[in-house]
């Protein structure tokens, strides 16, 4: 059994990263609301493998790999933009998240290290993140998903009903453009600071654990990131105490936690 004081070294040794994450829980914990209302799962599972190819083009030049990753991201996002005008939107999507895994491993291939390091980015290392980059990403995320939270009402009315949103005078397209943005900044920069797995981990699952609970918008955005802590809690505990990686100890526990979320919801009705 670890002493307070051993999880007291270890959470100061890992404090860039455990910060991150927690402000990526809040963030990704209100945007994954609306990413399972709105059905675009596909989008974020496919944005991260987008985030690689351009992390991929950063270590083969030996160059910093943010903004890379951010050019492949908007491009991406144009893209969507685009098929989604062109009910293209059921072929494209597949089509990115192939693209990512392969390109991402093939720019590098022949260069173990930065094949090495390319994994990182799917998988995560638990001391991965620098308190520059922390500086650089916490304020992001958390800023992306409050201005998501603002709008809650014009998502759902924009995914709902895009006729009615039209009559009165919004355009869905700009709206949906908006919200791919607002998601591809949350799920780019945690991709890019702690890996893919904690970032979908803490997208999808704090959502689906209070989805069921919640039968309002507002209730569902406060509980959602309060959960998403208690992921990254149990988590971290996993993470010592079973020597396990953090990212994949946080999913673990969230993808337990959600399970009997459900199960007890479903036995409620």
């Amino acid at each position: 059994m670890t002493s307070l004081a051993e999880y007291a070294e270890i959470a100061v040794l890992l404090a860039p990263s455990l910060a991150t994450a927690a402000a990526f829980g809040i963030g990704a914990g209100i945007v994954g609301v609306f990413v399972l209302l709105r059905r675009e799962a596909m989008v974020a599972l496919t944005l991260p493998q987008v985030v690689a190819i351009g992390a991929a083009i950063g270590l083969r030049f030996n160059s910093p790999t943010l903004w890379p990753a951010i050019a492949s991201t908007a491009t991406a996002i144009i893209l969507l933009s685009w098929a989604r005008g062109r009910n293209a939107g059921p072929w494209l999507l597949p089509s990115l998240y192939v693209a990512g895994i392969s390109f991402s491993f093939l720019i590098i291939a022949g260069a173990g290290a930065h094949v090495s390091e390319l994994q990182n980015v799917f998988t995560g290392i638990d001391v991965a993140v620098t308190p520059d980059a922390a500086l650089l990403a916490i304020p992001v995320v958390i800023i992306a998903g409050l201005f998501t939270a603002m709008l809650w009402r014009r998502w759902l009315l924009i995914a709902q009903a895009p006729l009615v949103a039209r009559l009165a005078g919004l355009a869905p397209a700009g709206w949906d453009t908006l919200f791919l943005i607002l998601a591809a900044t949350v799920l780019m920069v945690g991709t890019h600071a702690l890996g893919a797995v904690i970032v979908l981990a803490l997208l999808f699952l704090p959502a689906a654990t209070v989805l069921p609970w919640c039968r309002r918008i507002p209730p569902a955005l406060v509980t959602a990131p309060l959960m998403a802590m208690v992921y990254l809690a149990t988590g971290f505990v996993l993470s010592i105490e079973m020597n396990w990686p953090l990212s994949q100890s946080v999913g673990a526990a969230g993808f337990g936690i959600m399970i009997v979320s459900n199960i007890f919801a479903a036995l409620r009705r």
